[in-house]
């Protein structure tokens, strides 16, 4: 399957920074359906290895519109679980990923995807998404500063909570994941290109099948 738009329109930032780079994206379509451990690694890709940070698991499907085909989900949030991941290959410097499950009846203006990265245990940054709130995978999140060896993906109010769906409603949103693409290691951005790349990375993906029309619960 084609990368999403976003990778692509990133990788030609990288090229007129003078750094362009291959990008690999994972699009879960070979793995088998179901429940997942955390340490999951999608076949072919052993470079990501994603968990969960309250080791609840994943679970790998196609989630209708929540996703481009099949996806990988956190499980069970309902304590504000949220997805992680683990480069085993070294550092990055470009990591993108497309956001299912911004359900219009479990949120409020100003909820968001947060994606933050890490080197070891030293935070190298983070960004967000505000949900368009429509229940569909169309917007994509996106991060190049690096480098960076783990990541996390977390579905929060404005504040941070992960908790959605405004006050005392305790809503744990379930992280959707698609097309999660990254950089080779070891290929780093020019200083002079940062501003460029940093800003607005959170967007609208584009999704490049049909998908089915009968969205997850």
């Amino acid at each position: 399957m084609k990368p999403a738009l976003f990778a692509a329109a990133c990788a030609a930032c990288l090229a007129v920074a003078g750094a362009a780079q291959a990008l690999t994206t994972i699009t879960f379509e070979g793995d088998a359906s179901g429940l997942v451990a955390d340490g999951f690694a999608s076949g072919g890709f052993p470079q990501i290895e994603f968990g969960t940070a309250l080791g609840e698991g994943l679970e790998v499907g196609n989630f209708g519109v929540q996703s481009d085909g099949q996806g990988l989900l956190a499980r069970n949030d309902t304590n504000g679980n949220y997805i992680t991941g683990r480069f085993t290959d070294g550092s990055h410097s470009y990591l993108s990923m497309d956001l299912g499950n911004d359900d219009e009846f479990f949120t409020v203006p100003g909820d968001r995807a947060v994606l933050t990265v890490y080197l070891g245990a030293t935070l190298v940054g983070s960004t967000f998404v505000v949900f368009n709130r429509d229940d569909v995978m169309n917007q994509t999140i996106g991060f190049m500063f690096g480098p960076f060896d783990n990541f996390t993906l977390a579905y929060t109010n404005a504040a941070g909570d992960p908790f959605t769906g405004g006050p005392g409603t305790n809503v744990g949103l379930i992280e959707v994941i698609d097309n999660v693409t990254f950089d080779e290691v070891g290929g780093v951005p020019e200083p002079s290109a940062w501003t460029m790349m940093i800003m607005g990375f959170g967007g609208v993906g584009a999704l490049m099948r049909r998908r089915r029309a009968i969205a997850a619960g």
